[in-house]
């Protein structure tokens, strides 16, 4: 399928990309969801992401206000792309997605006695804890070690960009 708009991208914009969902908490326990692809792998011991945060955010928000923050790193699967334009263009901060996703038959992985929720027939779902932050332009980028995997569905076909252009998603 080709997509609805062309244009000429940049090269940063011309790598296919996975794309992820951070799943988040704030102060009184309610979810959030992003979604982010400014991610990526970084160590193998500890197993470790840098992971972009947006600032102004209700995400960077859950992240930044809390001590020994723990969230939950979602590779999205094709079939979530359905969730992109809620959980990546409407904003936490206006937008009530915790009843969004109360509707879309979430998991939940417990820590400590806190309920992280995720969204199901995702590819995989990371426990993961903000180990440091810099300020970096309009981002604060993170490490956050992977604690546990919550879940691991290799049959899943993973979204990336280039599918998310192809569904005209990503103009």
């Amino acid at each position: 399928m080709k997509p609805k708009h062309t244009k000429n991208r940049r090269p940063w914009n011309r790598v296919s990309q996975q794309i992820y969902s951070l799943s988040t908490l704030d102060t009184k326990g309610q979810i959030n969801m992003n979604i982010v692809s400014y991610a990526t792998p970084a160590t193998l011991k500890p197993k470790s992401y840098v992971i972009a945060v947006y600032r102004g955010t209700k995400t960077h928000s859950n992240i930044f206000n809390k001590p020994n923050t723990h969230f939950l790193l979602q590779g999205l699967s094709s079939p979530q792309a359905k969730h992109i334009r809620t959980l990546g263009q409407k904003s936490g901060l206006k937008y009530d997605k915790a009843k969004y996703l109360a509707k879309q038959g979430l998991e939940f992985y417990e820590l400590n006695s806190v309920s992280y929720g995720y969204l199901p027939d995702c590819g995989f779902v990371l426990l993961c804890k903000v180990t440091n932050s810099i300020k970096y332009g309009d981002h604060d980028l993170i490490t956050a070690e992977v604690v546990k995997i919550v879940a691991d569905n290799k049959d899943a076909k993973l979204l990336t960009t280039q599918e998310l252009i192809e569904k005209g998603i990503i103009l």
